[in-house]
């Protein structure tokens, strides 16, 4: 695989985990219209958190700053940093950091969760579906105490989910913005805003 593919994967990756990553709050039996408006609704209140991400098998830490500041370190060494300027992704095993330039907001959940024509709630889990969106069928897991344990996404046409599940969050915990400025090895090679390079 080219490394401008390969990158351009895990960019897309990196930013589905910059819209989906939220904290429910105070989420009651409702209907599925009410349960995702007070899902969102909870957004605004997150300054940070830290918490245990698990995507197709592998696991590390993930940590989120307000507004755009992500970082996942997993377990293999790879890095994924954004802050809100930058985004970084640092493979070792290939001795490779690429970046890109960011331009701009995802949407958000507000982005990725609008617009689907049936959404529904059973107990603390949301389905939406829609055959018009991206992800025609996403469904959101949350914990008995109200937090983000899964999210499972089926892209349009296919017929297999992408599952992200996060454990063990901590909240507000005062993370300093220096943790996203990340800065590659000396001994990486360095590929400036890799989706913009050509095969």
């Amino acid at each position: 695989m080219a490394f401008s593919q390969y990158f351009n994967i895990t960019l897309k990756f990196a930013v589905l985990v910059l819209s989906i990553i939220c904290l429910p709050n105070s989420l009651t039996a409702q209907s599925g219209e009410e349960l995702l408006a007070s899902f969102l609704g909870t957004m605004n209140s997150i300054d940070s958190f830290r918490g245990s991400i698990t995507i197709a098998g592998q696991s590390g830490t993930i940590s989120y700053k307000k507004p755009h500041n992500l970082q996942v370190k997993f377990s293999d060494g790879r890095i994924i940093s954004a802050n809100g300027s930058k985004l970084w992704f640092y493979n070792p095993a290939r001795g490779i950091a690429g970046n890109q330039d960011l331009r701009g907001g995802t949407g958000g959940l507000y982005g990725l969760l609008s617009g689907y024509e049936s959404v529904t709630a059973s107990g603390k889990t949301l389905r939406l579906v829609s055959s018009k969106k991206g992800y025609e069928e996403i469904i959101i897991s949350l914990t008995p105490n109200n937090l983000l344990r899964t999210i499972r996404m089926r892209p349009r046409g296919g017929t297999e989910f992408m599952e992200i599940s996060i454990s063990g969050l901590q909240t507000n915990i005062g993370l300093p913005a220096s943790l996203f400025n990340f800065h590659p090895p000396s001994n990486a090679q360095v590929v400036e805003n890799a989706l913009n390079q050509r095969e």
